[in-house]
């Protein structure tokens, strides 16, 4: 291990040792409360730092937060009953039979074959292909390693060079970074998502449905990724106006992966009832993570399915799991001792003045701002919604659409290369450099706070959501 990193762990349990047996205790902050808020700032310290592994930052969090009796051992380990959680194991496992099948190749494939080789069409073809597999993958991180290989090859095929091509760029920073917009509006869409809804429902005992998340976020977030490629484009305009080989590329892919297999047909019938059945979940009331379970077993079957369970778990980030049930643990033991609602009074108290509007547009600033500290949405999401939903409660608003849009706002992480896995992606492919993303990324973190800045005045005023 690096000396930085030991640096790093030996400051998190000083810091964590300092809070809670060092410093006063401060009114209205109970012994619960100051031990939640210790351990909170021990796991942004070590999750920043990135000093130890995911899974084993889940682990050492379950256990101080039993040891040192946080919460009880059963609250310690809430977050992994939690349904929202389960939506992150679905989803990559669903979004390895949609590859394994071809079935998200042969899409991406088609519609990259309709731009017929103009340079800008490619650009729209991408950001479309995107669009549709959000609904399809329900994993940022495996689109944009679906559209890897395809992109690759349409720089080979009209021979571009290594971290040269504008084209190759942009349709990197398109799937990467407008392809992370679009998942703000799904609630399958991106790991995160489902983590802001398992902390609404644990904190106000409210259920999110897909159809509800969709509802509030489906517009403001499309709207915002599409708008987002006329920028990347004004960034990175193609050096070429026609690719006529790309053309000649993506037909050859298309002719080698032969005919709709029965394989295809059978993972489409499942998504396609799967997304039905999610997009109706306010009628039936069946559990989104039901609908899901109901999936993989079909995927999964035995002899009809995509694969075994044996290749299915290792499509599962299970470091992910771990990370996320512990940070879920965490948020919850920061409600229910009251640390998150002695924070929020504390640090949010300046701008409680406001409008409820006006709050949560200087809120979407700051959790945007805050990209700089993270090392993807899904920690800053388990950081700070339970301050957000305490703050909501504290001013007399509604705590699920606060966290709600916020939530969607925690997903801007566009700047660093460790902003989240997709930037790492396309960074790890050698034609973008650091610096080249960091100005791209600072644009679009500019444009997405500013942009769902307007919607906070507009469409989701008009909705009726914010007073």
């Amino acid at each position: 291990m690096k000396q930085t990193k030991w640096w790093a762990i030996i400051l998190a349990f000083a810091v964590l040792i300092g809070i809670i047996w060092i410093a006063p205790d401060a009114p209205g902050l109970s012994p619960a409360g100051k031990k939640s808020l210790a351990i909170a700032t021990f796991a942004i310290i070590i999750w920043i730092t990135q000093a130890v592994d995911d899974a084993l930052s889940g682990i050492i969090i379950v256990l101080l937060l039993a040891g040192l009796k946080a919460t009880t051992v059963g609250g310690a380990f809430s977050g992994y009953s939690n349904t929202s959680l389960w939506l992150i194991v679905i989803g990559f496992i669903m979004a390895g039979c949609m590859e394994k099948s071809g079935l998200s190749k042969r899409i991406a494939l088609f519609m990259i074959n309709a731009a017929k080789g103009s340079a800008t069409k490619i650009y729209w073809a991408v950001a479309a292909v995107i669009a549709i597999t959000t609904f399809l993958v329900p994993s940022i991180t495996a689109r944009t390693l679906l559209m890897l290989p395809i992109i690759l090859g349409i720089g080979h095929a009209f021979k571009s060079e290594l971290g040269k091509s504008n084209i190759i760029k942009a349709l990197l920073f398109i799937v990467a970074m407008s392809g992370t917009m679009m998942s703000c509006g799904v609630l399958t869409g991106h790991v995160g998502n489902p983590a802001t809804a398992g902390l609404i429902e644990a904190a106000t005992k409210q259920t999110i449905t897909w159809s509800q998340w969709f509802q509030i976020g489906a517009f403001p977030a499309f709207s915002m990724a599409f708008l987002s490629v006329f920028l990347i484009r004004w960034m990175w305009p193609p050096e070429v106006a026609q690719i006529p080989d790309a053309k000649t590329y993506v037909e050859n892919e298309l002719a080698a992966i032969g005919s709709f297999s029965s394989k295809e047909k059978y993972t489409l019938l499942v998504f396609i009832i799967t997304l039905i059945l999610w997009a109706t979940d306010s009628m039936h009331k069946v559990s989104v993570a039901i609908v899901g379970l109901l999936a993989v077993t079909l995927l999964i079957w035995p002899s009809v399915g995509v694969m075994p369970w044996k290749e299915a778990q290792q499509k599962v980030p299970w470091n992910v799991f771990m990370l996320y049930g512990a940070g879920l643990s965490m948020g919850v033991a920061m409600v229910t001792s009251g640390a998150a609602k002695w924070l929020a009074g504390t640090l949010l108290a300046p701008i409680v003045s406001f409008s409820i509007a006006t709050q949560i547009i200087i809120l979407i600033w700051i959790v945007t701002s805050l990209q700089v500290f993270f090392t993807g949405g899904g920690p800053k999401t388990t950081a700070l919604t339970p301050i957000v939903i305490a703050h909501a409660v504290t001013i007399g608003a509604d705590p699920l659409i606060f966290a709600l849009i916020l939530g969607m706002n925690m997903q801007h992480q566009y700047m660093l290369p460790v902003s989240n896995m997709p930037n790492a992606v396309a960074i790890g492919t050698g034609h973008i450099q650091v610096n080249e993303m960091i100005r791209t990324g600072f644009v679009m973190s500019v444009f997405a706070a500013a942009y769902m800045s307007v919607m906070v005045k507009t469409t989701w005023t008009w909705m009726g959501l914010i007073p």
